[in-house]
């Protein structure tokens, strides 16, 4: 079979392949009408591809094909042409295009990024609450657990009693040998050299005061070291009632005396804003420790009727 191909087109030898296939086919099958139908099929195939081939060799058929090529070719370059022009020419439209495209991605991203920082506000504010009222929590619970060592324990009340023996001492010592040191002080810049001013604000009427304060104080002194002595429930509260009263007393004639006066300080109108302030606080002050008083010798009062 490699011997019948020498010599002849590829379009024979496909035919003479068919036709082999035909014969092959028609052998297998061994019936004369198939066998017949095939070598038909096979010539007519043979002659077909003859006729293709002597049309490739036709100058007609030639000339289209090339036609065809050159057509494809000016569409390519046509193509390649128009987008040279459209990025020499129209430079500014694909700029601006790019730029809007860019801008639309740009906003994107910063409303994504609101979103995110917003609900990151919203989760940090939830814990932020959450924290503050947990700290509220455990400082009220601090406060109680202070409130009860100091009042519902021997050695809180021990340090409650020192501490208010201290204070009352510092005040008698500062009150008796030093209340020319209460003033107000202010300051000038002479040559470099800063000047200290005292303006002392305390009248001579603080000399009537003076006695009524330092009983008040030795009482509360006395007071608190019988407490550190002996505090049960009647004692404390019988001691603390007296306290109390000596400290109203105080309040009250220092409200009644009243030895302030601040027009000795520069600017008038810190005389005119003192003097109400320090007068509304006196009055608050004797209004809260009379009503401490009282409620005081209520407890002691129901507690007594209470007790068997």
């Amino acid at each position: 079979m490699a011997g019948k191909g020498k010599g002849k087109s590829p379009s024979e030898n496909l035919g003479e392949l068919l036709k082999e296939f035909g014969d092959a086919v028609s052998k297998i099958f061994d019936d004369p009408e198939l066998k017949k139908k095939a070598k038909d099929f096979g010539d007519s195939a043979v002659k077909s591809a003859k006729l293709f081939g002597k049309r490739f060799k036709d100058e007609e058929v030639k000339s289209k094909f090339k036609d065809v090529g050159k057509a494809a070719q000016d569409f390519g370059n046509s193509v390649s042409d128009y987008f040279k022009e459209g990025n020499e020419a129209g430079t500014e439209e694909p700029d601006s295009k790019k730029k809007d495209d860019w801008e639309k991605k740009l906003d994107q991203k910063v409303d994504q990024f609101s979103r995110k920082a917003e609900e990151a506000g919203e989760k940090f504010g939830r814990k932020a609450e959450e924290a503050g009222k947990e700290f509220g929590k455990k400082m009220e619970k601090m406060g109680e657990r202070v409130d009860h060592h100091f009042k519902g324990t021997r050695g809180g009340r021990i340090t409650g009693y020192a501490f208010s023996i201290f204070w009352s001492s510092l005040i008698l010592v500062l009150f008796n040998f030093y209340s020319h040191y209460i003033a107000i002080y202010d300051h000038e810049m002479i040559d470099g050299v800063r000047h200290w001013t005292s303006y002392p604000f305390l009248t001579s009427d603080f000399g009537q005061w003076l006695p009524i304060v330092t009983v008040a104080l030795i009482a509360a002194i006395i007071g608190n070291i019988i407490l550190v002595i002996y505090d049960s429930y009647f004692f404390r509260q019988v001691i603390h009632i007296s306290i109390d009263l000596f400290s109203l007393a105080a309040t009250i004639s220092l409200l009644v005396i009243f030895p302030f006066d601040f027009s000795v300080m520069p600017g008038n109108d810190l005389t005119n804003l003192l003097n109400p302030i320090i007068t509304v606080v006196l009055v608050l002050v004797s209004v809260g420790m009379g009503i401490g008083i009282i409620v005081r010798f209520v407890k002691l009062m129901v507690a007594i009727v209470k007790r068997p």
